[in-house]
């Protein structure tokens, strides 16, 4: 659970930051209206980033039960393997919907970011 508050903590003000940058950078000065529905659209992510995480470290709780288990305890490189697996399907959800965010929200339009990844929708 810890892993998945620092995704929660972390990654929704990145991802609110890397949005609002794109945003900014593909349609330069935004009117009162557009930084309006920004705001709204940013306590939506207030309220969702943390959710994702949470579920994502839901789903990550399997690999640490299977480390319980007696045949596979105490197995070191097991349980380092596990633990490694548990990190990163707790990042999964959260990397997903910034992602996701960065290519609907902060790319408007047919504008592409020169650092932009060319297998991510623009």
């Amino acid at each position: 659970m810890i892993i998945a508050l620092g995704f929660a903590t972390v990654g929704t003000f990145l991802e609110l930051h890397l949005v609002a940058r794109a945003h900014v950078y593909c349609a330069g000065d935004l009117s009162a209206g557009e930084n309006f529905a920004g705001s709204i659209w940013m306590v939506s992510r207030l309220v969702l980033f943390p959710v994702v995480s949470v579920m994502s470290a839901l789903i990550s709780l399997a690999f640490q039960l299977l480390a319980r288990l007696p045949h596979l305890a105490g197995r070191m490189w097991l349980e380092l393997l596990l633990l490694a697996l548990t990190i990163a399907v707790s990042a999964a959800g959260p990397v997903a919907l910034t992602l996701y965010d960065l290519a609907t929200q902060g790319t408007p339009g047919n504008c592409v970011l020169p650092w932009w990844p060319s297998w991510l929708p623009s």
